[in-house]
This record gives C-alpha cells, sequence and structure tokens, in this order.
C-alpha cells in the first residue's frame, strides 16, 4: 500500500471531512485521511441533541445522524484510517503514524490538521479534593450513554455555562437521569439565556457566580461543596460531577513539532486560508478557535479545502505575512497571521473570543491607518466575526492591531 499522497488530513470530524469532500470537488484523487477513534465522524457522533444541521441541510439533526451523512459524502471515496494515531509531523509534509500496522512513515504534498478540542478537566480548575469515580467530562458522559450504552451515574452535578453544559441536561434526560443542578462561576450563562430558560423547565436548579471548593469521596463521588454568589456555603449529596466546557485544542503535535506557535497556548500560527509556517500544513477547525458549532467547522473545512487544492495548482511566489496583535480584552484571533499576496488584493474576517464580556466599538488598524471599527457586543466563549478588513495596503512592516474604542 503507497504512503505517498497528495494530501493527509488528520482528523475525520467535521472540519476534516469537509476538507476532504471540497478536494474531491476539485478533483484532487489521492487524499488519506487519519482518525484516532474508532469509527470517523468526531465528537458529533456521539451527540443526539438537535442542534446540526442548520447551515448545512437547513434542517435541525441530531449529531450522530448528521455525522454519518457527512461521512457519506467522502466514504469510500478516499481511504480513511480508523484506529490510527499520528506521532509526529514532520518538515516537508512527513507524518509518523502509528495502529495495528506497526509504525510508519507517510508522506504528503499538503497535510491538513483538524485534530479538534477537548474539555478543561477538573485538574485544570483548581478543585481540590480526592480523585474518586464519578468525575467526568461531558465528552466522557456522551460515550458512556450513546456508545458503549451505559448509565455512569444517577445523581449527577453539572459544572459549567456554555452551550455543551446545557445539553448534557439532555443528554442526562435521555438515559433516564435528572441533573441535581447545574453551577459556574460566571454571574450569568456562558451560552445564550433561553438555556438558562430550558434548565429551569428540566428542573435543574441553576447555581451562578459559585465557586466549587472541593469534592467529597473516597472511592466514589458522595457530594460537592461550592460558595454560592452570596458567599454562603452549600453542600449537594451526588455521585457524579461533570465538568462541561472550557475547550482548549488539541496541540500536542503542534507543541513538539517545527511549526511556529503561541507560546501561552500551543496554538499555531496561521494565516486566513489555514497555511502554517510550514506551506505544507494547513490548520483547521476547533484546533484553532475553541469552540465553534459543527456547522460552522464544517463550512470553515470546505473552504480550507479548496484553498489547499489551490495551492497544489499553483505557484504563491512574492507573498508575505502579517501578525495579529490583540488587545488584552480579547483571548484569541483565527486567523492570528495575514498573508498578503503579490497582487495586494483581499479581504478577511478574524473570529475572536474575548476574556470578559464587552460592549462597544472594536477597531482595528495598520499603524495609524483604520481598517475596521463597528460596535459588538461580546460574551466569553461565544466567537466574534469581525467581517470583510481590506488588507490591500498591509506591507511586510504591518501590524494588524484589534483594539476596543
Amino acid at each position: 500500500m503507497s504512503n505517498q499522497y497528495e494530501v493527509i488530513i488528520i482528523g475525520a470530524g467535521p472540519s476534516g471531512l469537509a476538507a476532504a469532500r471540497s478536494l474531491l470537488e476539485d478533483g484532487i484523487r489521492n487524499v488519506l485521511l487519519i482518525e484516532r477513534e474508532a469509527e470517523a465522524g468526531g465528537v458529533p457522533r456521539h451527540c443526539r441533541h438537535p442542534t446540526f444541521g442548520l447551515q448545512t441541510y437547513f434542517r435541525p439533526m441530531n449529531g450522530h445522524k448528521w455525522a454519518a451523512r457527512i461521512l457519506k459524502r467522502v466514504a469510500g471515496k478516499y481511504e480513511i484510517r480508523t484506529s490510527t494515531t499520528v506521532v509526529n509531523i514532520k518538515p516537508g509534509g512527513e507524518v509518523d503514524v502509528s495502529s495495528d500496522r506497526g509504525f510508519e512513515t507517510l508522506k504528503a504534498k499538503r497535510v491538513i490538521i483538524a485534530t479538534g478540542v477537548r474539555e478543561t478537566p477538573r485538574h485544570a480548575r483548581l478543585v481540590s479534593g480526592l480523585r474518586p469515580q464519578g468525575v467526568l467530562t461531558a465528552g466522557a458522559l456522551q460515550q458512556f450513554i450513546y456508545l458503549k450504552k451505559l448509565k455512569p451515574c444517577n445523581r449527577p452535578v453539572i459544572v459549567g455555562s456554555e452551550l455543551v453544559s446545557f445539553s448534557t441536561i439532555w443528554t442526562l434526560r435521555n438515559a433516564g437521569i435528572k441533573a441535581l443542578a447545574l453551577i459556574d462561576e460566571n454571574s450569568r450563562p456562558v451560552a445564550f439565556r433561553p438555556s438558562a430558560l430550558y434548565a429551569k423547565l428540566m428542573g435543574v436548579p441553576l447555581h451562578l457566580g459559585a465557586h466549587i471548593t472541593k469534592i467529597n469521596g473516597g472511592e466514589r463521588v458522595e457530594s460537592v461543596e461550592f460558595t454560592d454568589a452570596k458567599g454562603r456555603t452549600q453542600l449537594v449529596e451526588c455521585d457524579s460531577i461533570i465538568f462541561t466546557g472550557r475547550f482548549t485544542g488539541e496541540y500536542t503535535l503542534i507543541r513538539k513539532s517545527h511549526l511556529a506557535f503561541e507560546p501561552s497556548s500551543g496554538r499555531p500560527l496561521f494565516d486566513q486560508s489555514g497555511r502554517c509556517s510550514d506551506p505544507c500544513y494547513y490548520a483547521v477547525g476547533n484546533m484553532t478557535h475553541p469552540a465553534d458549532m459543527g456547522d460552522q467547522c464544517y463550512q470553515e473545512g470546505q473552504q480550507v479545502g479548496h484553498a489547499v487544492a489551490n495551492s497544489l495548482k499553483s505557484e504563491d511566489a512574492g507573498s508575505f505575512s502579517v501578525p495579529v496583535s490583540l488587545a488584552e480584552v480579547f483571548r484569541i484571533s483565527a486567523p492570528n497571521v495575514i498573508h498578503c499576496g503579490e497582487d495586494g488584493r483581499g479581504v478577511v474576517t478574524l473570529n475572536v473570543r474575548v476574556n470578559a464580556a464587552y460592549s462597544g466599538e472594536i477597531v482595528i488598524r495598520d499603524g495609524q491607518k483604520e481598517l475596521y471599527r463597528k460596535r459588538h457586543r461580546c460574551m466569553p466563549e461565544r466567537r466574534v466575526l469581525l467581517k470583510n478588513i481590506d488588507v490591500a495596503g498591509l506591507t511586510p512592516e504591518s501590524v494588524l492591531s484589534v483594539t476596543i474604542a
């Protein structure tokens, strides 16, 4: 079997599958998808809430049905290796993989990295206590219930208030389990306010502005202690704590590779086409902006797939890159580098996140020249799109500064 490909895609979730579909449409035939799980489809494969499909098929779909549908668009057209782990990525498109075939080195003209995200577990949130059974993430819960058909708890408490936190109520309900409470440090839900109404309709008490101080239990979780918004200490007896959200990208491969990355996070430097510091590599999906909806990642994957196909067909000479500099209120920008071609044309869209709630004008400048100014209402963990930024006048000495008015 060949170990030479035009394109290798690492990750067969929504972004990777979408990129594969675009490559197929553009006539690129020799493509390999690598997936570390036993089946392709990514995180949506073990989601049963109907928040997928609106932007791709214009109707709500459960995650596993949507994943099966986008997989069908490329299955049989390209080779998909499952239960395969990428160990290293090297200059020039060399990829080391490990599977039941053993250790192999594969080679491609282009490599698309679509490794997705993971939730922040308990230890990274500095929650004290022992390490009893029953401490889970939402992703682990979904796999227990939907893939393994197991019931991992009976009286759980949910930590977080992102969209995934409220979808966890749905997941538990589908298994005949009712959450005892939802606890979050934020004074208002990170998800949209109607999500809080859904929790109340499901009979799940909300404790916002609360801080977990301790998880109690020996072999199994027995209770959780927290300080509420009024500073009172409360205790909820439970048998499981489900930590949700606070997504971070899967950057393990990036951190130990030759690719340039942000020291603080490990997120690769990539431009508006997804291209990394080594032009053989492209990054796409939620590993570049934790964490957008599945449909949004699919659409982005399509764009990057077309960009990769175009890069295989034509040379890009006389170009340069301009860094994106963020004011303190901002956490990330995707892309974090702007690629400028020799033709001097182009507009870009920045996908940004904030560290704290902000309502007001966002301004983008190149030195003293203002390129963008618009009012936005921003909340942490929600994407904010800064659209149609004209980068035609950028020079190799430029820095794109994103600030607030």
